[in-house]
């Protein structure tokens, strides 16, 4: 099988919830039942008869033993993958399966909850799905665009090399699962079902869950305690948590300020992505033309190749100059525009449509926990920029625009602006944002509690059928 298909089935599989992670779950024990259908001889040996049948019952759903296998063989094939040795023995194969049924379980927990407590998906959830699933396939999609290039032409209109892609996709699907790609469609849909019936699911729950003020208080003071430990400790943390807030992927904001950091706006100016490719062959031949020098500098040999090697190595020296001269002619006017009091918004929405590469470091449109900001670390050299470009953030004041400053193949563009106030926060500095927070540490922290009281409700409920999905990884 492919790299490529691999990808694909091994995403796919982590999305149907069929390769979870395997650190160490207790086994699901058997609920035997006076209605567990015997696994005949026939099913015994014939596989296809055999994976129709149950595996384990969950209120109305139902897990086959055909699940079963194609979760323990993806799991078997993503070890291999990454060299790990698939289990051989009866013990550690029965260990494999259990881990396998055990996931398969955790899976259709909260669906069933859902459907214990009547909570339905809402048509707009449903279009959001089927969106969802549209954009899955079109990236899918497209790791087959080269393929349909090579037999439709580089110039074919793009809505045939996307049929065209789909198309391969399609058949490197049926040929891998042999059921109908419409079939694996239907089942990507229904997970990202199960995915929004969760949403709506927690939803429904975190309608319960409250704090009061005193409540609120207690879980700030012991957050802002946390905090600065940590981030006394290590000033990635701070930007870290920083980020994450200013990013919407967590709810807990900053409360606590260590010393030492700065804020500064960063333009780039990159060289044009047509000129990238062969601004990239140059610097290539640039560092084998070195290496060959230099040998025969210490052996003082062939100096008429010496001489060739510095003509050439000038010239292309001279050609990444011409390249970059775009670039930096493009920081230069935006440069001598921030100067003048334009702003670096302003500058990256009126440079960015031009010609070449630009990035806005800490902006984005639409984000207005983003300002436009991006915070470094002033007492010692931090990591996450070119030493250059801290050095010369550092070297500023308030307020002052730097030279353009070149590093590699790109110019950066800084703007210092204040420093942060070192020092924690006090509650009644924004209570409701820090209110809100407390709230959704709690619904957090209760949620994750209930949905592990429902995954030992389910293993009680569930009626598993051992017998049948006994042979699942025996050769």
């Amino acid at each position: 099988m492919s790299k490529k298909l691999l990808a694909l089935v091994l995403s796919a599989a982590m999305l149907l919830g069929l390769a979870g992670c395997l650190e160490e779950k207790p086994a699901a024990e058997a609920t035997k039942s006076d209605a567990q259908p015997a696994a005949t001889q026939s099913a015994a040996t014939d596989t296809a008869a055999a994976d129709e049948l149950p595996a384990f019952t969950l209120g109305d759903f139902t897990v086959t033993v055909g699940e079963v296998r194609a979760s323990y063989n993806t799991v078997i094939e993503y070890m291999g993958y990454y060299g790990v040795s698939a289990p051989t023995t009866a013990e550690e194969i029965g260990q494999y399966r259990d881990m396998v049924v055990e996931d398969l379980l955790s899976a259709k927990v909260l669906p069933w909850k859902a459907k214990e407590m009547g909570v339905t998906l809402t048509e707009e959830k449903r279009e959001e799905v089927a969106q969802q699933v549209e954009e899955l396939m079109v990236e899918y999609a497209g790791d087959y665009l080269d393929q349909a290039k090579e037999e439709l032409g580089e110039d074919a209109d793009p809505v045939a090399l996307a049929e065209k892609a789909r198309e391969f996709l399609k058949k490197d699907v049926e040929d891998y699962f042999g059921y109908s790609f419409d079939q694996w469609l239907g089942e990507v849909t229904a997970s990202y079902e199960e995915s929004a019936m969760t949403e709506l699911l927690q939803d429904e729950f975190n309608k319960g869950v409250s704090v009061t003020e005193a409540e609120a208080k207690a879980w700030f003071e012991a957050e802002a305690a946390s905090q600065k430990e940590s981030f006394e400790e290590d000033y990635s943390a701070y930007k870290e948590q920083d980020q994450s807030y200013r990013l919407g992927d967590s709810e807990i904001p900053v409360l606590y300020t260590p010393e030492g950091f700065g804020r500064m706006q960063v333009l780039t100016f990159d060289v044009d992505p047509d000129d990238s490719a062969a601004y990239s062959a140059n610097e290539l031949e640039m560092t084998n033309l070195e290496s060959e020098y230099g040998k025969l500098v210490l052996r003082d040999l062939d100096e008429d190749r010496q001489a060739q090697i510095v003509a050439r190595y000038q010239e292309l020296q001279a050609a990444n100059a011409g390249l970059l001269q775009k670039s930096g002619d493009k920081a230069q006017r935006a440069r001598a525009d921030a100067l003048k009091g334009t702003d670096f918004v302003t500058l990256f929405n009126t440079y960015s449509n031009e010609e070449g590469t630009m990035g806005f470091y800490g902006y984005a449109e639409g984000e207005p926990r983003r300002d436009g900001t991006v915070i470094f670390y002033t007492k010692a050299q931090d990591e996450e920029w070119p030493q250059q470009v801290w050095e010369a953030a550092v070297a500023l004041q308030e307020g002052e625009i730097s030279e353009l400053i070149q590093v590699g193949d790109s110019f950066y563009l800084i703007q210092r602006l204040a420093d942060l106030p070192a020092g924690a926060a006090s509650f009644d500095d924004d209570p409701e944002t820090f209110t809100a927070a407390a709230l959704a540490a709690r619904q957090t922290e209760e949620w994750d509690a209930v949905q592990e009281d429902w995954l030992n409700e389910a293993r009680n409920a569930a009626v598993f059928y051992e017998d049948n999905y006994a042979g699942v990884g025996v050769q």
